[in-house]
């Protein structure tokens, strides 16, 4: 049996003082990391993280909860959000964000990405594959087939776990995106699959962490998986899907 971790947040984190208006405490218990991030009044990542990180936008994708306070988060590409007490959130990565009002903003960040914040950016070339990877799973969230389609070879091969409807090795580009159809078809569309994390070898073998949520027949599911993709010359020759309650997928599917 594996042994209790237990950090405290406050005694046991590491603190990250911002340029002003605030600070960020990291600690970590065992599988779990968190980044507390404590926004004054005046705070704008630009002028309080930017000097510290190096770059041009935020580059850590966030996910976390909320608990006080007001944020506004603009993305590079012009998209507003706003972000306040009791939210749940997913912001990728390309962003400026600032504190609206003269309450200061408390969260809690859960991303893998969050143990980075407010540190300098790592010089170093990343992994190629990743970037497609993650390219893909925004096209399949968003329907947008045509990015989906420059991704794959022709020969694609995905292969789903399992005993369900949607079982089994799929060939080729058509057949992939048939799978993808009857998803959205059994799930009235609903069917997402948002990333968590990828890891990359550099030889073209990415493992991909993502969360799935769907809801058919009036029952909404969520739970994790992950994909082991297969990149030559750039492109997505195998998927292979694993997932964390094989059972209850096949169950949710029939």
């Amino acid at each position: 049996m594996a042994d209790p971790r237990i950090s405290n947040l406050e005694r046991d984190g590491e603190t990250r003082q911002f340029a002003a208006h605030g600070h960020a405490i990291v600690a970590s218990a065992g599988g779990l990391s968190v980044l507390k991030g404590v926004f004054e009044p005046g705070w704008r990542w630009s002028t309080d993280i930017g000097p510290i990180s190096g770059t041009a936008s935020c580059q850590t994708r966030h996910l976390g909860y909320a608990l006080a306070g007001h944020m506004r988060i603009k993305q590079d590409d012009g998209v507003e959000v706003d972000v306040v007490a009791g939210d749940l959130f997913d912001l990728p990565a390309g962003h400026d964000a600032w504190v609206v009002g003269d309450e200061t903003c408390v969260m809690v960040d859960y991303s893998p990405d969050a143990i980075h914040y407010a540190r300098h950016a790592a010089n170093q070339t990343a992994d190629p594959n990743l970037a497609i990877v993650r390219n893909g799973y925004a096209a399949f969230n968003s329907g947008d087939i045509e990015s989906l389609v420059s991704l794959f070879a022709r020969d694609v091969v995905q292969h789903v776990p399992g005993n369900s409807q949607v079982s089994g090795v799929y060939k080729g580009v058509d057949a992939v995106l048939g799978y993808y159809g009857k998803l959205g078809e059994l799930t009235a569309g609903t069917f997402r699959a948002d990333l968590i994390d990828t890891h990359g070898d550099g030889q073209g073998h990415v493992t991909a962490v993502h969360q799935i949520s769907a809801t058919r027949d009036g029952v909404t599911r969520v739970t994790r998986g992950s994909i082991l993709f297969t990149l030559v010359d750039e492109k997505v020759t195998d998927l292979l899907e694993l997932r964390a309650d094989l059972s209850g997928d096949d169950a949710f599917f029939g």
